[in-house]
């Protein structure tokens, strides 16, 4: 998937590649890290959060005004 490579590479780039937590995309540019999934409201809706074992999650519900509701676990890849 795409927010997958995404967030790959920029662990990669970044010097976050064995340090856990999520790397958050939104239309398809990586708009950060966190140290852990929390917080739905501070993305909007449809924020794509990938760990570093290549789990996936969106962000859903809400509004762009108010932020998403929850996360939504997309996929489970271990690997």
């Amino acid at each position: 998937m795409k927010g997958n490579v995404l967030a790959r590479k920029w662990r990669t780039a970044h010097g976050y590649k064995d340090k856990g937590g999520v790397i958050v995309v939104c239309d398809g540019v990586v708009c950060g890290w966190v140290n852990e999934l929390r917080n739905p409201e501070h993305w909007v809706p449809g924020c794509i959060a990938v760990d570093g074992l290549g789990n996936q999650w969106v962000s859903v519900g809400g509004n762009c005004l108010n932020g998403a509701n929850r996360w939504k676990s997309l996929s489970s890849i271990s690997n």
